[in-house]
């Protein structure tokens, strides 16, 4: 064999060799080298938990309601009207006013186009949304659905007692909510809010029912607007008004309508109308394009702790009767002022805004039951509910500001225990204010007891532990007679005309 043979054998070996050698090393132990992309391993194998069957249940629950409840959810477009700069302030788009908000923007003198959400409550294209969405609706009113249909709706009615409005759009077959039962939630629950929040549509977010019956938000400036909220910690921002609040059914429990707020955005805090008054206010209008709403004809108020001693409960309960209103129905069904209305058709209340809500569900014509304690002992009442035009209502109290009071300290008597100065009434306030006997209150010293539960510069004191009071004096030794601690029940007229009860505690 030449040597030119043997050089040619000799590397075909060599070559067989430092393949074999390539083959057998383990590259992954050698500390320099290169690694082509299928030779690095991105992630660790398994995530480092396995969850739990109920954690990987809840999970399930929440993928599966989105998917359910989110077509049943649309976008409302409304290009809205001019609005005068001087009216801008009266006026919101999306939710409240400080600390409260609806959302609302207007700006120069151009027509705004507004956004907002709604519910499908029937497959032939009823929609339920907010009043404060729709109302400023001039133009066009452009309703898209989930799968990304348009349609031009018209406003078949709105309700601003109670912020709410339905619409009509021509379709067929939508997916349709399912109601649940308002009166069934309870605080903790877990929910997901569904609406258009910020222009970013279909969106669902998660929290839990943080508190049942809020009121007295004073959202509506109507004295006789409806407030008994569900509140959430769900998000809502601008947007979401008129969306749904669902409940892990994916049963609808409300309508989103607001948050409190100081910077116009989220913070922690939103509030729904329950799905219960939603679907009566949605029926009437749907009926008749207006809501035939009856009223009680009563003001009303808390029953706090002061009140409940001085009427002798064990513990605040009910809602009390302030003042009964002239020729209504509550007055022709025999109740009186100082009267606790303790149910309504059998449902406990205790808050004036519960109260409300109950007989927001109800139409002029139809009658409540009611329970009711007076003067120890209770009993039952059928009211038959009136229309407001009659000046009937039910109503919290709206207390006026105060007339300046001429200070005549020769004349006035100081009440430290009670934190305020009485006078005698002259002729010509008796006259001015329609009344006969009682004493007028002057200086009321800030956070003092009169001052913490209500009592007003200007207001008349007419009696004492339903006792007439027609002098300093008298109010006087009525004070006198009482020990410290004990609970004065003072009748007062405010200077808007109403009379009401108010509860003071002696301090001695």
């Amino acid at each position: 064999m030449s040597k030119k043979q043997l050089f040619g054998v000799g590397t075909l070996m060599a070559l067989c060799v430092a393949i074999g050698v390539l083959l057998a090393t383990d590259w992954n132990k050698i500390p320099f080298g290169f690694a082509g992309p299928n030779d690095v391993k991105l992630g660790a194998a398994a995530a480092p938990v396995v969850p739990s069957n109920e954690v990987k249940n809840l999970n399930d629950a929440f993928v599966a309601v989105s998917k359910a409840v989110t077509p049943q959810v649309v976008s409302i477009v409304v290009t809205s009207k001019v609005i005068p700069s001087s009216q801008r302030d009266e006026q919101d788009e999306d939710g409240f006013g400080d600390p409260f908000e609806l959302f609302r923007q207007y700006q120069n003198q151009q027509p705004q186009r507004g956004s907002g959400s709604g519910v499908v409550i029937a497959p032939d294209g009823y929609i339920l949304t907010n009043n404060h969405v729709v109302e400023a609706g001039t133009g066009s009113m452009v309703v898209e659905l989930f799968d990304g249909r348009r349609f031009d709706a018209r406003l078949v009615g709105r309700d601003s007692l109670t912020d709410l409005a339905v619409i009509k759009i021509d379709a067929t077959d939508l997916p349709t909510a399912a109601f649940a039962n308002s009166d069934e939630l309870q605080v903790g629950q877990l929910v997901i809010a569904v609406g258009n929040p910020l222009g970013l549509n279909s969106t669902v977010t998660q929290g839990i029912i943080s508190a049942l019956g809020r009121g007295q938000l004073n959202l509506n400036k109507d004295r006789y607007g409806v407030e008994d909220f569900i509140q959430t910690d769900a998000a809502i921002n601008p947007g979401n008004s008129g969306g749904g609040l669902f409940d892990l059914k994916g049963a609808l429990i409300g309508i989103n309508s607001a948050i409190a707020t100081r910077t116009g955005y989220y913070q922690g805090y939103g509030f729904a109308i329950p799905i219960n008054l939603a679907k009566s206010v949605a029926e009437d209008l749907i009926d008749d394009g207006k809501v035939n709403r009856g009223y009680i004809g009563v003001t009303i108020q808390p029953v706090d702790p002061k009140m409940a001693k001085a009427l002798k409960f064990d513990r605040p309960e009910g809602v009390l009767v302030r003042d009964v209103l002239k020729n209504g129905s509550a007055e022709r069904a025999g109740l009186r002022q100082g009267d606790v209305i303790l149910e309504v058709d059998g449902q406990k209340v205790n808050t004036p805004n519960h109260l409300q809500s109950l007989v927001a569900m109800k139409r002029a014509g139809q009658d409540v039951n009611l329970k009711v304690f007076r003067d120890g002992s209770t009993f039952e009442r059928a009211v038959k509910l009136k229309p407001r035009d009659e000046s009937d209502a039910v109503s919290d109290n709206v207390p006026n500001d105060p007339e300046e009071i001429d200070h005549d300290n020769s004349r006035s008597m100081k009440l430290s225990g009670l934190g305020m100065e009485i006078r005698p009434l002259d002729a010509q306030t008796k006259r001015n204010r329609d009344v006969g006997d009682g004493v007028l209150v002057g200086k009321v010293d800030l956070y003092g007891e009169a001052n913490n539960q209500g009592l007003q510069t200007g207001d008349i004191i007419l009696s004492v532990n339903r006792k007439p009071v027609k002098s300093p004096a008298d109010f006087q030794k009525m004070l006198d007679g009482a020990a410290s601690g004990d609970v004065l029940l003072l009748q007062v007229k405010s200077q808007n005309g109403s009379t009401g009860l108010i509860a003071v505690e002696v301090k001695k």
